[in-house]
């Protein structure tokens, strides 16, 4: 048989030690009811002049006794729209210059011609990729780093995708060649 550890030894006497103290503690039925109290209206509910459609609710909370609550109506409406801060917070630090320019022209982009090329097939041969392209009629083997009419560089051969720059705005363009299987 196993020797008791002395954590099994010390939670073994808290639970007699809590179940002690429920049994000798006092209950009384009387415990578990709660009675409700009435509290007098706050005066910056009670006294606050009805405004609209609060009108009929606002003659009940004049009355000593019974409980109002107040309209809920918009920051801009009460007048202290700039006032409230949320936690009231309290920023020691300077502003950060904004990391933006004011205002940036920035060029439009140049219209890119779309992709003379459908993918016919491709082939790995000797280690490389030759891929089967048609534009047209024509039918071109593309290996990388090869040049196309002065207009396009064949860029990266790797499927499932085929990477071409256009080279008269050196925009990269991909044309989709299958998985490598």
């Amino acid at each position: 048989m196993k020797k008791p550890q002395p954590k099994h030894i010390v939670m073994a006497a808290l639970f007699v030690a809590c179940a002690l103290v429920l049994v000798f503690t006092r209950h009384d039925p009387d415990d578990d009811l709660v009675e409700a109290t009435t509290r007098p209206a706050q005066p910056s509910v009670a006294q606050a002049a009805p405004r609209g459609a609060d009108a009929e609710r606002g003659a009940a909370a004049a009355v000593p006794g019974t409980v109002a609550i107040a309209a809920i109506r918009a920051r801009t409406e009460r007048g202290d729209a700039g006032a409230h801060a949320l936690f009231n917070t309290l920023m020691l630090a300077p502003p950060l210059p904004s990391a933006a320019p004011a205002q940036v022209d920035v060029p439009p982009l140049p219209n890119t011609p779309a992709m003379p090329f459908t993918y016919l097939g491709k082939q790995l041969a000797n280690g490389h990729w030759e891929v089967y392209l048609a534009r047209g009629d024509d039918t071109l083997i593309v290996h990388e780093q090869m040049v196309i009419d002065g207009t396009y560089k064949v860029d990266a051969i790797a499927p499932p995708s085929l990477t071409l720059v256009y080279l008269p705005q050196k925009l990269v363009q991909t044309l989709d060649i299958g998985s490598a299987d």
